[in-house]
């Protein structure tokens, strides 16, 4: 069940992509770069590749595309892709000894290593290789015992709630009691340090944030503060969900019309999707997600038969699985592909018309000449 409630939520995820697309590569030097990271108090990743690797070309694909991997790369590091073989390439692969390709780079603002590790890996292991850069670059524990010790000063505070936030810890206590020191808010050290901080859409600082809309952007970008913003109200939502807090997802909701008006609409739909798939509440993902299709994605296929194949996994309950087959009927109206074609067959079995569900499997067979096999989804 564990297995299965997992690819629900992939597929609510799925739709998180609207605002998480991936791994954004910084287009500039490796000192330019540097420089980033030290005015963002973060540190860089660099991938380390060749055109003609074929690993590096699977990880562009498939890993750095990917939106949880986006989500946690560039909230956490300024990340650049150095071609080893054009421009600064084979300078800097002399200076860091990278001999095979991709190899993976985890270095401070002074380009020293902080962590590396060589070859190609699937998204859940370049997570964890992210997680352990960020733990050996955590710097939080010394600044802990001398908060313990009284150490209140401003540039202390906000020294700390920066370790705290490169170092995936909670932060948040003592953001607050740095902008508690602050009277105004208009200096770009202020100004970059709500950016920053605005991580969870039901907090202070998400609120002063949004006061301070148009100085921000005009610090980073319309595009940027509105990223963030989406970030932290994803934030709140994902609370609401481990908690059981719905009260939350009305204030994310209520929070994206301030980061992005345009999207709200969409963003509050996508949410109920979210936190019935997250709180288990499978006909209600239906309810919601059948809303959502026919206004956002009736023309797209992908999204359609994703959601099918997370409603086929979820029950055997018919008036469900039927409302799954009519979203599949309607992607492989769009696009005859075999994969939706055995979504659609898949479920058919589920509702004991075994006839119809062969007879779509044939179909699906002919199509890609791959012969008879059972859909993965049907694989556990």
């Amino acid at each position: 069940m564990k297995q299965l409630l997992t690819g629900l939520l992939i597929v609510a995820s799925f739709q998180l992509a609207l605002a998480e697309d991936g791994i954004h590569f910084f287009k500039g030097t490796m000192a330019e770069a540097q420089e980033l990271a030290a005015k963002e108090h973060k540190i860089i990743f660099m991938d380390a590749y060749t055109a003609w690797c074929g690993p590096c070309k699977r990880m562009a694909r498939d890993v750095f595309s990917d939106a949880e991997v986006g989500k946690f790369f560039n909230k956490h590091f300024i990340n650049i892709k150095v071609d080893m073989e054009k421009g600064e390439g084979p300078r800097l692969a002399g200076k860091y000894r990278v001999n095979s390709y991709p190899t993976l780079l985890f270095l401070d603002e002074k380009g020293e290593v902080v962590h590396a590790a060589k070859g190609g890996r699937p998204s859940d292991q370049f997570l964890g290789l992210g997680k352990i850069a960020l733990g050996k670059n955590d710097k939080s524990a010394d600044y802990t015992k001398e908060y313990e010790e009284g150490k209140r000063d401003p540039s202390f505070l906000r020294a700390y709630a920066y370790a705290l936030l490169n170092g995936g810890k909670p932060n948040l206590k003592i953001a607050n009691e740095y902008l508690k020191t602050q009277t105004e808010f208009s200096s770009s050290e202020n100004l970059e340090f709500l950016f920053d901080f605005a991580n969870e859409a039901d907090s202070k600082i998400f609120e002063k944030a949004v006061e301070n809309k148009d100085a921000i952007i005009k610090l980073k970008s319309a595009q940027a503060f509105k990223d963030q913003l989406k970030a932290a109200c994803n934030a709140t939502v994902d609370k609401a969900i481990e908690f059981k807090v719905p009260n939350l997802v009305n204030e994310a909701k209520a929070k994206m019309k301030l980061a992005d008006p345009k999207y709200a609409k969409e963003y509050a739909m996508y949410v109920d999707i979210k936190y019935a798939a997250g709180t288990k509440d499978i006909p209600a993902y239906v309810k919601f997600a059948d809303k959502y299709l026919k206004k956002y994605a009736k023309k797209d296929a992908k999204t359609l038969n994703q959601y099918a194949r997370s409603v086929l996994m979820q029950t055997s309950e018919a008036k469900l699985l039927e409302t799954a087959e009519k979203w599949v009927k309607q992607a492989t109206n769009i696009d005859y592909k075999a994969d939706y074609l055995r979504t659609h067959s898949a479920i058919l079995n589920k509702l004991g018309r075994t006839k119809e569900a062969q007879e779509i499997n044939t179909k699906a067979s002919e199509l890609d000449g791959k012969g008879p096999r059972i859909p993965a989804v049907l694989q556990h």
